[in-house]
């Protein structure tokens, strides 16, 4: 969905990683707390059972010491006016864990002495859990080395929100696996960046995840219903220029764009896992199971493609019929994709595949996504600024074009596009399988755009009344920082 265009100079670059804590660092003393946005901690708790997400509890106020190994945030209940905390350290691999929370509170204060008694710089880090592996640290390089992407990632100073943001995701993961950042290192940057975006959507929305298993990647449950979740990324051959090479505009031919290469990439990557016969594992069969996908193949391709999937998964290939006033969007059924291999079109549509529940589709699992969710929770190099530029769904009865909207991510125009500002799972859509064996329900993934078919129709529903359908982000240097 998002490209970052880099227009930083070498003084941004300078400050190079002066923000970044060391894997492991303990100055020992007891500094004063640092007082810190509700963002940031809510980036660390992605590492909690539940993400951030605290009941009727809304942070009123969160610190962290200043070797970063402790944090912690004061509640409060906006029904009740009385306070609780949550306390969070450091275990030996960085993993944060849950020290302490405590209630019954009834004046602020109180409540932010309990959490600042937590964050002691001088307290060992926490051991691990009895059977824990030690994870192995993002940023330590393996005999293979670095990719040029994860080079920029990990190297370029105006790329720190975006290693922030990813290494907090990293370190939230129950349980990845260990060739993780080996891959994400190297060859498969892409499939790995979509696993950590994921794991954030999903711990943001108070949705359990549980990696107990080597595959499927996610078993998510939320309210007592649950779902199995494989992740796949629709790569090139060559991942770097994939990535890195020059931006490939959408074919102007709209049957190409929804029928053609696109959606055979699609089709491709979807039926390779699907012949992979998840849904007969002891632990899957029986139970919902979901491919969540995303498209890489192709620099800016993100940004375009994502028309060809609900087109594949419905064989449905959307139009818009009549002229002036009298326009307005149509389908019409399909039997093949456009491309050279002549694919069946309408995947949903094969009763060979109702062990599909769905798939969970985001063009949103990108450095730029990453970097504008750590400069949000404030790291921010100096004299760096972010605008996003972009379209926006109009959701005006009748409405076939998109809203353009430019905006800086720091202002108020756009933090109030949505009610808590810009959250992780926005850009995440579900697609239903109409013949699933077994169906999930919307509310276990309540953040999500779902797709369904109703009545011959296919539909949406979304609880954000702003939707991005396509955007870049801007990376610019300031005078003043």
């Amino acid at each position: 969905m998002d490209r970052i265009l880099v227009e930083v100079g070498s003084e941004v670059y300078e400050t190079l990683m002066s923000d970044f804590p060391d894997e492991v660092t303990d100055h020992g003393g007891t500094a004063h707390p640092l007082q810190i946005s509700a963002r940031e901690f809510d980036l660390y708790a992605l590492s909690l059972d539940r993400g951030p997400n605290f009941g009727t509890g809304i942070i009123y106020d969160a610190y962290r010491n200043p070797s970063s190994d402790a944090a912690g945030a004061i509640l409060v209940d906006p029904y009740t006016w009385r306070f609780s905390t949550v306390s969070l350290r450091r275990r030996v691999d960085q993993v944060w864990t849950e020290i302490d929370r405590s209630d019954g509170f009834e004046e602020p204060e109180p409540a932010i002495h309990h959490v600042q008694a937590n964050l002691r710089s001088d307290q060992p880090l926490e051991p691990l859990p009895s059977g824990a592996k030690r994870r192995r640290p993002l940023l330590k390089a393996g005999s293979a080395g670095f990719s040029p992407e994860f080079q920029i990632l990990a190297g370029t100073a105006n790329h720190v929100p975006a290693l922030m943001a990813a290494r907090e995701c990293y370190l939230a993961m129950p349980r990845p696996d260990a060739n993780f950042v080996t891959d994400m290192q190297t060859a498969n940057f892409a499939s790995r960046l979509f696993e950590l975006y994921l794991l954030a959507c999903f711990r943001e929305q108070g949705i359990r995840v549980r990696q107990d298993h080597p595959s499927p990647d996610f078993e998510i449950e939320l309210e007592g219903s649950s779902c199995w979740i494989e992740a796949v990324t629709a790569n090139s051959p060559d991942p770097t220029v994939a990535r890195m090479g020059p931006w490939i505009n959408a074919p102007e031919d709209p049957t190409e764009r929804l029928t053609g290469a696109p959606a055979e990439r699609f089709a491709k990557t979807l039926r390779g896992k699907l012949q992979r016969g998840y849904e007969r594992l002891p632990h899957v069969a029986g139970r919902p199971f979901a491919i969540a996908i995303a498209d890489f193949h192709e620099s800016g391709s993100m940004v375009w493609s994502r028309e060809a999937l609900p087109t594949y998964l419905y064989g449905v290939q959307a139009y818009v019929d009549g002229d002036g006033a009298e326009r307005r969007a149509a389908g019409m059924a399909i039997t093949h994709l456009n491309g050279k291999d002549r694919i069946p079109a309408g995947l949903f549509r094969d009763p060979a595949f109702s062990h599909l529940s769905g798939v969970l589709f985001s063009n949103a699992a990108t450095l730029s996504k990453f970097s504008r969710m750590g400069f949000l929770a404030g790291w921010r190099p100096p004299k760096l600024e972010m605008r996003r530029q972009g379209l926006l769904f109009d959701r005006t009865p009748g409405a076939l074009e998109a809203i353009p909207f430019s905006m800086s991510i720091t202002s108020p125009e756009y933090d109030a596009l949505w009610p808590q500002g810009e959250a992780w799972c926005q850009e995440l859509e579900f697609f239903h399988n109409p013949l699933a064996d077994h169906p999930i329900p919307f509310d276990l993934i309540p953040g999500a755009t779902h797709w369904f078919e109703r009545d011959g129709e296919i539909e949406c529903s979304s609880f954000w009344e702003n939707l991005v359908l396509a955007s870049v982000t801007h990376l610019i240097s300031t005078k003043s920082g």
